[in-house]
């Protein structure tokens, strides 16, 4: 019998924690045996006391590991890997909301040869220009997946990972794009990164013009330090094939790809109020939660 263990990185998620748990624990696991949930915690607010009252009321299984200095991503994912026992490693954003097959449908693509397998994040319906702008975004990315376009696949809110393999890796602490990391790194091993439309996780839109742009600005900064440790993902989407794919989602949702554009407009009058963008400890987009 395959086992599973999930991981939740989670800071300041009083909003949110009960939900994710919540839903890792109804999830359809058919004969997948569920070794432990753990949660790596940086929280100044409610969230401890909420995990706490969870486990007492609904599961043994939940490990937390709090902490009480914010650390960043990168060293939760470290934390959860370092002290996971099953065989395939599940992780979540604390922030999202996995449907009911998608914790099955990410375990059931690892292999021998399969080390990683990407969910399909989808933002939950939503109205304002930025969540419009976000949506649009997440159904061009979804596109350009499915297309096999681009080999950035690993693109965060949910993934699985072969245990003996996330165990050989550790995170710099340091770092943004801790997806696109363990990706390039699972790849330098050998083994396949793969996308599975099917394991759908649900998240809510970013709200306000600061958050959307703040989440652009962050991906962006993330792959340039990328760049400047001297990694980088090849076969990077081409501009022709990105534009072909924006024109045939615009055609699907023309006001999704008016709002996307509108909010890259407004990029620039936000580079300067967005705090910590080279840093592992970024702005937290509060419309997300």
């Amino acid at each position: 019998m395959t086992t599973v263990s999930i991981g939740i990185p989670s800071y300041n998620e009083e909003s949110n924690i009960k939900t994710i748990l919540e839903s890792v624990l109804d999830s359809n696991l058919h004969s997948i045996n569920l070794s432990e949930i753990i949660i790596s915690d940086d929280s100044t607010d409610n969230t401890p006391n909420i995990v706490n009252q969870f486990m007492k009321n609904h599961s043994k299984k939940i490990i937390f590991l709090h902490n009480d200095k914010r650390r960043g991503a990168g060293n939760a994912w470290n934390d959860i890997i370092r002290n996971a026992t099953g065989e395939i490693i599940v992780l979540y954003d604390a922030d999202v909301k996995p449907n009911p097959d998608c914790t099955l449908e990410l375990i059931n693509k690892i292999n021998n040869n399969v080390g990683i397998c990407a969910s399909n994040p989808r933002a939950i319906p939503s109205k304002g220009i930025p969540a419009q702008g976000t949506i649009f975004v997440g159904d061009w990315l979804e596109s350009v997946r499915r297309s096999h376009l681009c080999d950035y696949t690993v693109m965060g809110r949910g993934l699985s990972i072969r245990s003996d393999i996330a165990k050989k890796i550790t995170i710099p602490e340091t770092l943004i794009s801790i997806d696109l990391y363990l990706q390039g790194k699972v790849m330098e091993m050998g083994f396949d990164v793969v996308f599975n439309p099917k394991a759908i996780v649900q998240f809510q839109p970013a709200k306000s013009f600061v958050d959307f742009c703040s989440q652009v600005i962050r991906a962006t900064k993330g792959h340039s330090q990328l760049k400047k440790l001297g990694y980088e993902i090849k076969n990077q989407l081409t501009l022709k094939a990105a534009i072909v794919e924006f024109i045939r989602v615009a055609m699907r949702n023309p006001n999704g790809a008016i709002s996307t554009c509108l909010c890259y407009i407004m990029i620039p009058f936000y580079m300067a109020t967005v705090k910590n963008l080279d840093s592992a400890l970024w702005h937290t987009a509060r419309s997300t939660k």
